[in-house]
């Protein structure tokens, strides 16, 4: 008897191992892994996003990612033969990804949950200006210098969600979006225009934004050789209302007043890679990419849009599906 239920015990215990085997592949745990680099203008940013699966079926989530990225650029001022105007940015993203849930809706892999993003943005601007033509009545051979120092925390909470798109057996993709209802932004500022003004210009502010959104897309197109090819596009959308200190004229001497910068950012990317099918490190497929980043910052008051290209290009491991 004791050798009779010895044997059905152990006869269960693997009828349940191999049935968790075939609900928990080790590739399931992988999708959505991403540990790669970004490369820049000379920098190289780190890009991860690690899952965590849970559940019977693993039909719930949750995730931890970060990015970091840089900016530069420089160009002349309008109506300013001999001037200089430097942008360097930096910024920093951290993604808590709370929990998801995953279901087949329509025959389709659907998923559902919540999300925050804690960016920090540091943007430094500087340069110079020769007055040669007197417009700031200080005589024609008359240098201006400007530095000025913006930094950006921006938090948001958003409802994500996404959908598996396969068709046929080579070409798989996920369209995801997620709509942020409460962003909220802190600003400090410390700007100096001299010798125009022997002040600094400081503001320090907080500010609930309007509703942001972004919109991703990713494909891989199977190739049955080597290498299958993959496909990134991204699209995201962010108000920036917040006040600062700006130059501005009175009584015919130099001051800094308040002004409300209301403007919306609208950050679009297209990458193409090459997704080798050697599984290393885990599981993971070595990956390697080029494409372009594009960042329209439009001013909703005067209707202006400013515009800057970068050319990125990526390297890392990844199993997106």
């Amino acid at each position: 008897m004791k050798r009779l239920l010895l044997s059905s015990l152990l006869l269960t215990s693997l009828a349940t191992a191999e049935e968790m085997k075939t609900d928990t592949s080790f590739d399931e745990l992988l999708t959505r892994t991403n540990l790669s680099f970004t490369m820049n203008d000379g920098n190289l940013n780190p890009s991860i996003f690690i899952p965590v699966y849970y559940g019977n079926k693993n039909q719930f989530f949750s995730g931890i990612g970060y990015t970091s990225g840089n900016l530069k650029e420089s160009s002349a001022i309008d109506n300013f033969s001999d001037s200089k105007n430097a942008l360097v940015s930096n910024s920093k993203d951290l993604l808590i990804n709370y929990i998801s849930y995953s279901t087949f809706l329509f025959g389709l892999k659907v998923s559902v949950g919540a999300q925050s993003t804690f960016s920090n943005i540091e943007n430094n601007e500087f340069g110079y200006i020769h007055d040669s033509a007197n417009l700031f009545g200080n005589g024609t051979d008359y240098y201006i210098a400007f530095d000025n120092d913006i930094e950006l925390d921006v938090q948001r909470h958003a409802i994500r969600a996404d959908v598996l798109l396969p068709f046929g057996e080579y070409f798989i993709s996920r369209l995801s979006t997620s709509i942020s209802p409460y962003t909220k932004i802190a600003v400090k500022q410390s700007t100096i225009f001299k010798p125009l003004v022997n002040e600094t210009g400081t503001s320090s502010s907080s500010t609930v934004q309007d509703i942001s959104y972004n919109f991703t897309y990713e494909a891989q197109i199977k190739t049955g050789t080597l290498f299958d090819i993959g496909l990134l596009a991204s699209y995201d959308n962010l108000p920036l209302k917040y006040d600062i200190d700006q130059l501005a004229s009175s009584g015919g001497n130099f001051i800094f007043d308040t002004t409300t910068i209301d403007s919306t950012e609208v950050t679009t990317s297209y990458v193409v890679k090459i997704l080798f099918n050697k599984r290393i490190i885990g599981g993971l497929n070595p990956s390697f990419g080029y494409g372009i980043k594009k960042i329209d910052a439009k001013d909703n008051i005067s209707g202006k849009t400013v515009s800057t290209d970068n050319k990125i290009f990526t390297i890392g491991i990844e199993k997106r599906f």
